[in-house]
């Protein structure tokens, strides 16, 4: 065994390994978002101030532990953030640019005590490049020191220069023991130095961060502060895994006391001593008797992500039933008419319903996540894309705190991932060409999310030179998308979307960023493999919009159940346009396909008798059919079915893999009389009948051909 393999030997359970990863990739989230921000405002000293404390906990982490390449790393980063917080180092572009890549290495490193799998990364080089990326600059200058007489003059005016002053406050904090205990410590320390002076502390700081540190089960901290003591209280509360906590506001001490020691060499016990005297231990607030209460409890607790689909399993189990059990009420007043034991059944019934109904919304709510979980990955890919093609982007971020289900938020990440590279990349101009073309040099890249009805609208709007449409047939006739013949024929509306063809791209060179032709059809796929729909809109020489539009959740969704050969099909509600029957006169041959014409606008027909290969019945005695309009991506077709059943909410099942993929269907439903319906993929079909149409001709119409 090397000496890395023995360096993967954690000192950590199971449990306690689940609670390192959620945090530490909380933190690491954290500091990228903050380093990009920091970036932008230098100055910005709260920035900086979160950096830091995040850096400082990772390393408390990751040394309890004993990962000591993840804590030799976080500990230069801190370093380096602390002389910029001292101000004998400056935030520059370079040394954003070393902490990234620093931050990069720790996620590899994260990624060591999840798989037990040595990393093959240089953690001394990214260490050695931070330290180097530090612009020394001046010191500040010294302050004149003060006489003790001035102090006196200074000190002794109103209690409202007291105030100003600050006090001094007492904290006895109880520590819930476990691995964590030393790192929660040193939280405290960080999170009340943060608002004033730390005068002592029991243990010190210097005893929690010994590698062997055995911390007891609480602590006492002293620390002086402008900051009331209530604001003191809401930042312990904002460290996790405390127990109580006991304040105590001190008099405001005299000068001497209070202030900083007239000896500045004098040992940091003759402060604690003159903090806690006699005179300053008495209470000036009614702190006492709040101190003694226990710390309020927290108002989020993590929750395991296999504990909340088992519960939305068990609600959508109980959906099922509640449906079942009004039908068959319903059954009972038909079979044996008024009855009060049947009234009193089916109030029962309304009553669960609503229950029900109550309880599947809170459900759905708390796997409900804000889009910000992804969002916030997003400007450090523009950063990073940008500076490789040596641009300017301003990208703003709207509606962080809409909310959609986890499961979408999982599944939404790669496509944005994509248009924003494809944005920054093919988009946004050099500053150069930007300023020739009479915009500014900074190109503008607008991320937006809101919810509209039982949707969210995700868009993505830039400045930039837009689509060039004819750029775009060209290379689509060049691979053989469509014929010379029907790009002619295209608007530029139809044309656009064939930038989401496999394969094609326009982009004059390779690069690694994009051009291969891959990233527009992996968007498309994803979004619709989510009952989603993407559109582009593009002006040319004035920018490009794309716009998602993505289902709230996809575990239980309103659908229209159709009949079809004795069998009962699913039809997600929010792609369905209408239903209509039509006579045999309307039908009409258009390219050796079934079609009608809806509102001046041809509709071509796909019987689902022939998509899933059942005997073709589906005209009625007098030749009539029935057909439900569907739709998605600007496109539509009419599914020619037997009957409508009616609309109703279903819980969405995976098929498994038993049975595997099938073409045409997306999952299946259990319905209230215990059948199954299977869930049209609606846009697998409308995809499928605009590629071959030989796939859902009947025989009938192959030999009219």
């Amino acid at each position: 065994m090397t000496t890395l393999d023995k360096n993967l030997q954690f000192d950590l359970t199971s449990d306690d390994q689940a609670l390192f990863l959620a945090e530490v990739d909380e933190l690491l989230q954290r500091v990228e978002e903050s380093l990009v921000d920091l970036e932008r405002v230098p100055d910005d000293q709260g920035l900086l101030n979160e950096i830091f404390r995040a850096a400082h906990t990772i390393k408390g982490s990751s040394a309890t532990i004993g990962h000591a390449r993840m804590a030799a790393l976080t500990h230069a980063m801190e370093t380096r953030l602390d002389d910029v917080r001292k101000g004998t180092a400056s935030v520059t572009p370079e040394l954003i640019e070393a902490l990234l890549k620093a931050l990069d290495v720790l996620k590899v490193l994260r990624d060591e005590v999840e798989t037990r799998v040595a990393a093959d990364v240089d953690v001394d080089a990214a260490a050695a490049a931070v330290e180097r990326r530090s612009a020394l600059r001046d010191p500040a200058p010294t302050k004149k020191p003060v006489s003790k007489a001035k102090k006196r003059s200074a000190k002794s005016g109103s209690k409202a220069n007291a105030a100003i002053d600050g006090a001094t406050h007492r904290f006895e904090i109880v520590l819930e023991q476990g691995p964590w205990a030393a790192v929660r410590a040193l939280q405290v320390l960080l999170a009340l130095g943060e608002h004033g002076r730390i005068v002592s502390s029991e243990p010190s700081q210097a005893e929690i961060e010994k590698e062997d540190s055995q911390v007891g089960d609480r602590m006492v901290v002293l620390v002086h502060s402008e900051r009331t003591e209530a604001e003191l209280v809401n930042a312990l509360n904002g460290v996790p895994e405390l127990g109580s906590i006991r304040a105590q506001t001190l008099e405001h001490a005299e000068p001497d006391a209070a202030d900083e020691p007239e000896d500045q060499d004098a040992p940091a016990a003759t402060v604690e001593a003159a903090a806690t005297g006699p005179k300053a231990a008495t209470p000036t607030s009614t702190a006492a008797a709040a101190a003694a209460a226990p710390r309020g409890a927290s108002t989020t607790i993590r929750i395991d992500v296999a504990r909340l689909d088992a519960l939305l399993n068990l609600v959508g189990e109980l959906v099922i039933d509640r449906t079942r059990l009004f039908q068959l009420g319903s059954s009972l007043v038909d079979q044996f008419g008024d009855d009060r034991i049947l009234g009193d059944l089916q109030q029962t019934a309304l009553h669960i319903g609503r229950i029900t109904d109550e309880l599947q919304e809170q459900v759905m709510k708390s796997r409900m996540l804000p889009i910000e979980s992804v969002f916030n990955r997003l400007p450090r890919v523009v950063r990073d894309v940008a500076a490789k093609q040596g641009k300017q982007i301003e990208f703003i971020v709207e509606g962080k705190d809409t909310e959609l289900d986890r499961s979408v938020i999982e599944e939404i990440g790669d496509p944005l991932l994509h248009l924003i590279r494809n944005g920054v990349d093919h988009g946004i101009e050099k500053p150069e060409e930007r300023t020739a073309a009479g915009k500014p040099a900074a190109g503008r890249l607008n991320l937006s999310a809101q919810h509209a009805d039982s949707f969210i609208v995700i868009a993505l709007e830039d400045d930039g030179k837009g689509i060039d449409v004819d750029a775009v047939k060209r290379k689509a006739v060049e691979r053989g998308v469509v014929s010379q013949e029907a790009a002619d024929r295209m608007s530029d509306r139809e044309a656009v979307q064939l930038i989401f063809a496999p394969g094609l791209s326009t982009a004059e060179k390779l690069s690694d960023v994009s051009g291969r032709g891959v990233g527009m059809d992996v968007v498309r796929a994803n979004v619709e493999k989510i009952n989603g729909s993407v559109e582009v809109e593009t002006r040319r020489g004035h920018g490009t919009t794309f716009t998602i539009r993505l289902p709230l959740t996809l575990a239980i969704v309103q659908a229209l159940l159709v009949r079809v050969a004795g069998g009962i099909y699913a039809l997600p509600i929010h792609s369905v346009t209408e239903t209509l029957r039509i006579e045999p006169d309307q039908i009409h041959q258009v390219n050796h396909r079934e079609a009608i014409m809806l509102r001046d606008q041809v509709l071509p027909l796909v019987n689902l008798r022939h998509v899933f290969g059942l005997e073709d019945a589906s005209a009625s005695r007098d030749g009539s059919r029935l057909v439900t309009a569907v739709h998605t991506n600007n496109r539509q077709v009419g599914l020619i079915v037997d009957g409508l059943v009616g609309e109703q909410e279903i819980v969405i099942k995976p098929l498994g893999q038993l049975v595997g993929d099938v073409a045409g269907v997306s999952g299946a439903a259990i319905l209230g009389d215990g059948s199954v319906a299977l869930i049209v993929d609606v846009a697998a079909l409308i995809a499928a009948a605009i590629k071959d149409n030989t796939t859902i001709m009947s025989p009938a119409l192959k030999a009219a051909a």
